[in-house]
């Protein structure tokens, strides 16, 4: 095969709509990859077919819907933290030429355990060992299923994608044998893919020794030491690295952790000498072993704490329940069993807030008899127990003379939770609904979004949003986006949250969490750029499929403020050209039409200048007025459009003579009584001319006036 050959995806290969988009223009440079003197030789008349058929074929790619992903930046993943021993060192190895330096294989699979590190594994070994002029590529893998002809196929390119959702993608035969042919082709284009495969999605599989296609497997961690001693060198911490080793039970804590939670142990001893060290800003480590024993005790207790996972203590805490609590077993109660979650939520926090808490808890538990209801049934358990202060005291905190709790372990608190979650699985659907109480119940927004992201995506999955979704998108939507705003910009469940997503937006009960969720996301300017187009898809999705008018006005109102960002509007200005190309809906595209109405460019409507390439806007303006299903909702955004430059004279005139123009075409008569009542309600110019008089004057023959009066007409 030729070099720079580009070969098209199979006809019968899935598609999947939920993660669509619009395609790169397929005639652009960059969509087309230029054939040079040399890349083809002729030997025989066939191969002249065969030249101009994959000339069609390099074309024919780049109109389908391919994987996206962002560009990375190989210094930036040079200076990051990186251990190589071990079984990673054999693999690396295995991977990489011993002469050239080069990757061997044209695509390498990396199968390893959730959380070993094998994406910063694949990242590191793509931009040590290509050539320095190869563009490095993350993608998203947005697919129903793996699919050779969801794979993008560019010259000198390096991509790195992640295979971990257990829904999206597992292998299939089929895909692994395909790599073969897409490996031929990524040596055509000199590029090469590297696909991580969580261990998981890997068994019953076997691929053949091959060669341009290999498979490692990382079986262990990288050293745990090795692990924290790079990221604290690179966080600027060095020092803590001696402290750490001083202590027995951080060692142990450390010891057996794979990469991910080691690089959280990391920020945690981290966060915890920056707390303590705010408090006294003068001292070292050193300082703190020298500065006394209390203050050297208060720093280790709060660094064993943090690195504990307390389970020891909690398999005490929560072993067989008793009645009453007699001061012989360590075993809670129910009821302190509901004050120790409440406390791992709130911390420290007023008296009469934590009993509220504990006791919104309860009520959810409580099991009322028949003669007694719930409030009844709680209300005799708690009073003929101990009292408030007391239980307190038995579940590890204390309260002041102010009548405040005092419990500053949030590490404690953590563990508490995810104990309770991983214990007691009836205990989910109760804690959701517990901390999902609207904002005038007893558990405040932080610690809440803390403590729900926390849960539901514990063990990387995104499983339990489902179940969160259904509790809260009703009455309280707001902390349901907070923690679907955490889950997509999670590294290991992002996926899982965007098809979540996707599948809510279908969903009239969920719609305003995903209109509010895709907005932060768009609005927030770290959003990189596969970010927002998933946003976008979403909002798009919300759009086409709902009937509801005060949704779609929240969608608009998304867009409207996309305007005034420049590389959101550009994501506006393809909708809409989408929409006149019939690749997108006209549900969608006409509320982007709408958004950049808000646009100017020198004082003049956006739209109307030279600026607005791409869009045919006269078309627009007639298919959405000339459809009573659209001009409904098209109309009151006109109206205002007009009004907004009712004190600017050459900018009204502009906006006014061409959508006289347009109305005054066929199958218009409907559109125009209907602006015209509308705008009975616009301004007067800055002549001081009514604006609905001026229209009807421009748009109705002077003869006829008298007959068409700007009032008259019916809808």
């Amino acid at each position: 095969m030729a070099e720079n050959t580009f070969v098209s995806p199979e006809p019968d290969e899935p598609q999947n709509p939920e993660f669509g988009g619009t395609s790169p223009d397929p005639t652009s440079p960059a969509s087309v990859p230029t054939l040079r003197p040399g890349d083809l030789h002729i030997q025989q008349a066939g191969v002249a077919a065969g030249y101009v058929r994959e000339l069609n074929v390099q074309q024919e790619l780049r109109k389908r819907d391919v994987l996206e992903g962002v560009a990375r930046d190989r210094q930036e993943i040079f200076e990051q933290p990186f251990v190589l021993s071990g079984r990673w060192k054999e693999a690396w190895d295995q991977a990489v030429d011993g002469e050239t330096h080069l990757l061997r294989p044209r695509i390498l699979l990396v199968v390893a355990p959730r959380s070993f590190g094998s994406t910063t594994f694949a990242l590191q070994l793509l931009a040590r060992h290509t050539e320095a002029d190869t563009t490095l590529v993350k993608l998203d893998a947005d697919w129903s299923a793996p699919s050779r002809g969801r794979l993008p196929l560019g010259r000198h390119h390096a991509y790195q994608v992640d295979l971990k959702d257990t829904r999206t993608d597992r292998l299939s035969a089929d895909f692994l044998d395909s790599l073969t042919r897409h490996a031929e082709n990524l040596a055509s284009a000199r590029s090469f893919l590297v696909i991580t495969v969580a261990k998981e999605l890997w068994p019953g599989h076997y691929l053949s020794p091959r060669g341009d296609v290999k498979v490692v497997h990382l079986d262990e961690p990288p050293e745990v030491e090795l692990v924290v001693k790079e990221h604290l060198e690179y966080h600027g911490h060095p020092q803590l690295l001696s402290h750490l080793q001083s202590l027995d039970e951080a060692v142990v804590s450390l010891r057996g952790l794979n990469a991910v939670e080691a690089v959280r142990a990391v920020l945690t001893a981290m966060a915890v000498w920056e707390e303590y060290h705010g408090g006294h800003p003068h001292l070292s480590v050193a300082g703190v072993r020298a500065g006394g024993q209390e203050r050297s005790a208060s720093f280790a207790e709060r660094l064993t704490a943090a690195l504990s996972d307390w389970r020891e203590k909690l398999d005490g805490l929560f072993g067989e329940t008793t009645a009453t609590y007699d001061g012989l077993t360590s075993s809670l109660t129910l009821e302190d069993r509901c004050l120790l979650l409440a406390l791992a939520v709130r911390q420290s926090a007023p008296m009469t807030e934590v009993a509220a808490t504990a006791g919104s808890l309860r009520s959810l538990l409580a099991v009322p008899n028949s003669n007694t209801t719930a409030a009844e049934a709680l209300a005799q358990s708690v009073f003929a127990g101990r009292g408030l202060r007391r239980r307190i005291h038995d579940v590890g905190a204390h309260v002041n003379t102010h009548d405040s709790v005092v419990f500053d372990q949030p590490a404690y608190g953590r563990a508490v939770l995810a104990y309770v979650w991983d214990n007691y699985a009836v205990m989910r659907a109760p804690l959701l609904t517990w901390l999902t109480q609207p904002d005038d119940g007893p558990v405040s927004a932080q610690p809440t979004v803390d403590a729900l992201t926390g849960l539901v995506l514990r063990h990387g999955t995104a499983d339990h949003l489902d179940t969160l979704g259904s509790i809260a998108c009703d009455k309280n939507p707001e902390l349901l986006g907070a923690v679907l705003l955490r889950a997509v910009g999670d590294e290991h469940v992002g996926r899982a949250a965007w098809a979540t997503l996707y599948r809510w937006a279908g969903q009239h009960q969920y719609t305003r969490t995903v209109v509010d969720t895709c907005r932060s996301v768009l609005m927030e300017e770290t959003s990189g750029p596969s970010a927002a187009k998933m946003a976008l898809v979403r909002l798009r999705r919300v759009a086409r499929k709902e009937e509801d008018p005060a949704t779609r006005l929240r969608v608009l109102a998304v867009m409207k403020e996309l305007v005034t960002r420049p590389a959101r509007t550009a994501m506006l200005v393809t909708e809409v050209a989408a929409w006149q190309a019939a690749k997108v809906s006209a549900r969608s595209g006409s509320l982007a039409f709408l958004a950049l109405m808000e646009k100017e460019h020198s004082k003049v409507p956006w739209l109307m200048s030279e600026e607005a390439v791409g869009i045919d806007v006269d078309r627009a303006l007639r298919d959405l007025l000339g459809d009573a299903a659209t001009a409904q909702e098209v109309i009151p955004q006109l109206t205002q459009w007009v009004g907004s430059y009712a004190t600017d004279a050459v900018g009204y005139e502009l906006l006014r003579d061409r959508l006289v123009h347009i109305l005054r075409g066929n199958g218009m008569f409907q559109a125009y009584w209907s602006f015209m009542r509308a705008l009975a309600e616009a301004p007067v110019t800055v002549e001081g001319v009514d604006v609905a008089e001026d229209f009807h004057q421009h748009l109705v023959d002077p003869r006829l006036h008298s007959v068409f009066g700007p009032g008259t007409g019916s809808a």
